[in-house]
Order: C-alpha cells, then sequence, then structure tokens
C-alpha cells in the first residue's frame, strides 16, 4: 500500500475524504476513517464567522478534538475559507487554541455564488498576486504545515502550473486540485491531463480531485499519477468507498455491498451525528444524508419520502427496522 507524506507527516494511505459543506463533520469523518479513509478534510469553515465569534464554528472547532481521540488511524486537514486577509490570519491563533488537527487547508476552490461573492473560494484565482502574499503569511503564523484545496483556473487553466510553483515556492506543502474550473462547476470533462501536467512540475505531494470512485480509481491513478486521491461525491452515504479503493490498491475485489450493511452504516451515522448534535439540528442534517444511503437500491423510493421527514432518532430507527424486516 502506498502511502501519502505531506510535510514529513506520513499518512496510512492515498485515500482522502473531501470537504463537504453540510456533510464531513465529525459524524462523518468517524464513518470513513473507520472504512480506511487516510486524510479527512473538515466542513469549510469560514474566518469571518469564526472572527466573529460563531458558536457553531466554535463548536465545529472543538468538535476535532474527538478525531484525535477517535480516529488515529486517519489524519485531519481543517479547512478554512475566507476573502479579507486581515481576517484570515487573525482566526489562525484562533483555530489553533481550539481545534486539533494535522494540517491546515486553505479553500481556493469553492464554486457557488455565495463564497465567490465574498471573493473567497475559486475567486482567488482572480486574486493571484494576493493569493501568493496571503500564502506567506500563514505560513508564518500557522503551526502546522498549510495546504490548499482549488481548481485547475477560474475561466481557463492556461496559467495553473505557473501557479502551483508560485504556491509551492511560497510554503504550501499540498495541493488538492479539482480538475475542472470554477465556471465548469460541477458538470463535464474533468480534466485529469491538467492535474498531471500540475503534478509533473511539483516537488509537493499533488491530491487529485474530482468524480473518483471505485471504477475509475485506477484509471485515474495511471492518468495524473497523483498522490492521493479526494473522494467527496462517491463517498456521501457510501463511506464503504475508502475500504473498496484499499482493497483496490492492494489487488483485491471489493466485498459485496448489500442494503443491509448500508442500513447498518446509516445507523451508526445516525448514532454518531446524535452524539455531537442536539436532536434538532441532527434530524436537521440527517434529511440530506441518509437518503444517500439508500439511494442506489430499487424500491427505496417511499422510504426516501419518509426518511427526509424523520424528525428524532426513534423515528430514524424505526424507518431503519423496518426497511430491514421487508429485505
Amino acid at each position: 500500500m502506498s502511502k501519502l507524506v505531506i510535510a514529513g507527516v506520513e499518512i496510512e494511505n492515498p485515500f482522502c475524504l473531501a470537504p463537504l459543506a453540510g456533510y464531513t463533520d465529525y459524524a462523518m469523518r468517524k464513518i470513513s476513517s473507520d472504512y480506511g479513509a487516510g486524510l479527512l478534510y473538515t466542513e469549510m469553515e469560514s474566518c469571518e464567522a469564526l472572527f466573529y465569534r460563531s458558536k457553531a464554528t466554535i463548536q465545529d472547532l472543538l468538535d476535532t478534538k474527538l478525531d484525535k481521540k477517535n480516529c488515529q488511524n486517519s489524519k485531519l486537514a481543517l479547512q478554512i475559507f475566507g476573502g479579507k486577509e486581515d481576517v484570515i490570519l487573525h482566526t489562525i491563533p484562533m483555530i489553533e487554541e481550539l481545534a486539533s488537527y494535522d494540517f491546515l487547508d486553505f479553500n481556493c476552490g469553492c464554486p457557488v455564488p455565495k463564497v465567490i461573492r465574498q471573493q473567497a473560494g475559486s475567486y482567488w484565482l482572480k486574486r493571484q498576486d494576493e493569493l501568493i502574499h496571503l500564502v506567506k503569511e500563514m505560513v508564518k503564523i500557522s503551526n502546522k504545515p498549510v495546504i490548499l484545496k482549488m481548481r485547475i483556473g477560474y475561466s481557463d487553466y492556461k496559467d495553473i502550473v505557473p501557479l502551483c510553483l508560485k504556491l509551492q515556492d511560497s510554503g504550501v506543502q499540498a495541493i488538492a486540485l479539482h480538475g475542472r474550473t470554477r465556471n465548469e462547476f460541477f458538470s463535464g470533462e474533468v480534466h485529469y491531463d491538467i492535474i498531471r501536467e500540475v503534478k509533473d512540475h511539483l516537488s509537493i505531494p499533488v491530491i487529485a480531485n474530482g468524480e473518483i470512485s471505485q471504477e475509475n480509481y485506477l484509471s485515474v491513478k495511471e492518468k495524473t499519477h497523483a498522490d492521493g486521491f479526494m473522494i467527496g461525491q462517491h463517498a456521501m452515504g457510501y463511506p464503504k468507498i475508502f475500504e473498496d479503493l484499499n482493497r483496490i490498491e492492494e489487488g483485491k475485489e471489493p466485498r459485496e455491498t448489500t442494503l443491509f450493511s448500508q442500513l447498518e452504516d446509516l445507523r451508526k451515522h445516525i448514532d454518531l451525528l446524535y452524539q455531537i448534535k442536539d436532536e434538532r439540528k441532527a434530524s436537521s442534517n440527517l434529511r440530506s444524508i441518509a437518503v444517500h444511503y439508500i439511494k442506489a437500491f430499487k424500491d427505496s423510493k417511499k422510504y426516501r419520502a419518509l426518511l427526509v421527514k424523520a424528525t428524532s432518532k426513534e423515528e430514524y430507527e424505526r424507518i431503519i427496522s423496518d426497511m430491514q424486516n421487508h429485505l
């Protein structure tokens, strides 16, 4: 099994859980770690929200201490975003006081309009000189290695290699690269050839991101020569993907996935989520999470409708038990 090494920190395998807003809280990180994810990413945490002492953001940071305690076979990247250099730099000491993590990840890839309006996320690809200055200051301040998640460009990818070389020279220790531009959003071809071009020019690790699954992993590995592989959408409702990928990497066939095993994983996810959130917040989060666990199975429409309306742990448990009784 090949290992991923960032700034001298050894990660057990090259498979990474992507940062997904609303999904990659401690509950999803824990179950992904149990299935063998080498590197976990937190959700994007807003530097501006932390600057103004958002209780939810502070709690997210405190939850990372659970990773340190219970996800000992995985490393953790804490991802932050923001559009104001002074606010970003001001919050780094606050983050270090509140959170427990291995890498400080700065997001230069999020394409959604509400983030772009803050001149954050992938908007930094239009602020390249400012980005280089910011990264140099982050590296000076941070007690943890600084890494980046970014896209191959804003509207095109003609200058991505020179930019990544400058970021490397600025002290960035690894780059996770989504193989689409900001304007391509989440649709169309993933440009794995551009990820390969960046990889060929850098000496720091490059993590490939974009539509990676069990089916195409070996092909993506061959096309990109990346050091790591980031899984996002395909891990939603299917954390077992990390076990599958590790088995594929070892030349083995993945174990069979059944509806029963998916429901057991959903049950674990529910238990974990209710441990860290109150009933209202946990139930609200689960409405968008639970359906992903059963979406690949036929005759699931009835139960999807029930899952999105559930309002308590007991109700989720009854629905899962009913599904299992009808297998």
